[in-house]
């Protein structure tokens, strides 16, 4: 059934140069992956590193939840959640993670309106009504697309071409793909679904390291 419907999917993508552009965007697929003039990767419309939280905003007609995560480690991240939105021919979970320097994170953490624990070990603060009026301007660093339907390797390998590197996680099931030239690693998980991550050029190597080193896949989206 998963081989069928991602068959399907795809076909319909392939065939659709003649629907009503203003109902359906064939165009805003997650392997339409170009460049900016700096290196970074635009997909969707948007350019990871230039595009600010109200740029992601008006392009997916969503306010999202704001909030700082914090991990153990002492790593901290201000992630714009925008739910599951409809992106072309498909649905999928999106996040921006948004530039902010210590100071602002210190703020955000001290006037959250609820602070609680994840299951990754990671506390979320969730940010005031006056905060999240001074991010609008902020720009995007990564951007995360967590597709609601599976990918099998072979549709990935076709769409995306051979990545520069396959490397395993700590789950048996979970195996990281990375294409730096595109700004993209891949999650691909053999027992659930995968995740699609969009980053600068200079936050590359970060997200690399990031996702090889987390405790479990899970830890990079258990929002």
């Amino acid at each position: 059934m998963k081989h069928i419907l991602i068959s399907s999917l795809l076909a319909l993508t392939l065939g659709m140069t003649g629907c009503d552009s203003s109902t359906q965007h064939p165009e805003d697929l997650p392997w339409q992956v170009t460049l900016s003039p700096d290196g970074n990767p635009q997909v969707f419309h948007l350019d990871v590193g230039t595009a600010t939280l109200k740029d992601v905003i008006e392009r997916f007609h969503s306010f999202p939840e704001m909030a700082v995560f914090a991990h153990e480690s002492g790593k901290r991240t201000l992630e714009a959640y925008f739910g599951t939105q409809r992106v072309g021919l498909f649905e999928a979970k999106i996040i921006a993670e948004m530039q902010a320097d210590s100071p602002m994170l210190d703020k955000f953490q001290q006037e959250n309106t609820k602070r609680e624990g994840m299951a990754s070990g990671q506390w979320k603060y969730t940010l005031s009504e006056g905060n999240i009026k001074v991010t609008d301007s902020l720009r995007m660093d990564k951007l995360i697309y967590m597709p609601v339907i599976d990918y099998d390797p072979d549709i990935v390998m076709a769409r995306f071409g051979v990545p520069d590197e396959r490397l395993p996680s700590t789950q048996e099931s979970v195996e990281y793909w990375f294409y730096p030239a595109k700004g993209l690693a891949i999650l691909m998980n053999s027992d659930g679904k995968e995740v699609f991550y969009y980053a600068t050029k200079q936050h590359f190597a970060a997200l690399k390291q990031g996702l090889l080193a987390a405790k479990s896949p899970k830890d990079q989206y258990d929002k």
